[in-house]
């Protein structure tokens, strides 16, 4: 690997990636060998992959200049570390290994901002955080519902979990509280639970396809409703994957009497303002749940605005990503934040109604 001159940090951090990895699981192993030795090549070879992933937040971090972001998830790396047993010291010779590793590679005035970064990230992890709590609490409206719903999906009994909610909804549970305290909900408690290592992975995937196919057992009563005549295009940005957050929302505007044009995980820029124009779309609904996608966001948007129909759309912006960033829609080009379902409804008609 060789320092590209023409390369900016973000392309060098992204294009190098894996070498990058490489370096800093092979300066990790020498420092601690007899750490990692129980590990063998299949850990080197996560160790390598995990490295990886640290280099998109600290890119985006540096990129939106906000220290924070790298930082949290510096954080939640410490908890899912502290789940595998791993002491707190392998995160820091972690970050400490990539400052090294990258001084190799950088002009001075690029390390000088990535050491910046990095150090933000070491500072996080004396910053000791409360224990996550259960998402599921006596307060909520729908507890009983949503303990008895969350419990059957984390055994596996997918069935049994549809009758509760179909049951539910003939009692005249409103859906709108169904899908906001027990989808959600079990959702927020299914990722405090991996992340905990309470449960398996395969548990995690399991919960989230089963509430996939449940929610689409409701839309007999989500699409049954009168017409507003507004239409609407959702849909999560880049490599997104964490697509029911989104899909929530098109099932709340829905509901709300809108024609919806869900897209789904994994959108390319162009489908999604193909899809605008094609079904004339008044509203573009747009999400990312990862930090790194905060670029793509940002380019989907200008791409639209760019497009001759695209100063007549309003875009509203979503997701955990945008969330961590204290909402701040202006910094992607965007109309308006929601923060749920429901705001993103409420804030749509607002603005529509302007």
């Amino acid at each position: 690997m060789m320092q590209t001159p023409d390369l900016n940090l973000d392309d060098f951090l992204h294009y190098y990636q894996t070498a990058i990895a490489e370096k800093i699981v092979e300066m990790q192993y020498n420092l601690h060998p007899e750490f990692w030795k129980p590990y063998g090549s299949a850990g080197r070879c996560l160790s390598i992959r995990d490295a990886g992933y640290h280099l998109p937040f600290l890119s985006e971090s540096i990129a939106a200049n906000n220290p924070n972001i790298f930082g949290e998830y510096v954080r939640w790396v410490r908890k899912l570390f502290r789940g595998l047993n791993f002491p707190d010291h392998v995160m820091i010779t972690t970050l400490e290994s990539t400052r090294s590793v990258l001084e190799t590679y950088l002009s001075g005035d690029q390390m000088k901002t990535v050491s910046r970064f990095i150090l933000s990230g070491i500072q996080a992890l004396g910053s000791e955080q409360e224990e996550e709590k259960s998402y599921i609490l006596p307060g909520n409206p729908q507890y009983q519902l949503a303990r008895e719903y969350h419990d059957h999906l984390i055994r596996g009994d997918k069935n049994t979990a549809s009758r509760l909610i179909l049951n539910a909804v003939e009692n005249n549970v409103p859906i709108k509280e169904i899908y906001l305290n027990v989808f959600q909900i079990s959702q927020y408690e299914v990722g405090r639970r991996w992340l905990a290592s309470e449960i398996t992975v395969a548990q995690e995937h399991f919960c989230s396809a089963a509430t996939q196919m449940i929610m689409s057992q409701l839309y007999p009563y989500i699409f049954s409703g009168d017409r507003s005549g507004k239409n609407m295009v959702a849909a999560s940005i880049g490599g997104e994957l964490h697509e029911m957050g989104i899909r929530m929302v098109a099932d709340f505007f829905e509901m709300d009497g809108w024609n919806t044009y869900y897209l789904g995980a994994n959108t390319p820029m162009r489908s999604i303002l193909d899809a605008a124009e094609h079904n004339k779309a008044s509203l573009i609904c747009l999400s990312i749940a990862m930090p790194y996608h905060g670029r793509l966001l940002k380019q989907c948007i200008d791409e639209i605005r760019d497009h001759p129909q695209g100063s007549n759309l309003k875009i509203l912006v979503g997701g955990n990503a945008v969330i961590r960033r204290n909402g701040d829609y202006q910094a992607f080009g965007a109309d308006g934040f929601a923060e749920n379902a429901e705001s993103a409804v409420d804030l749509a008609n607002k603005l529509l109604n302007q």
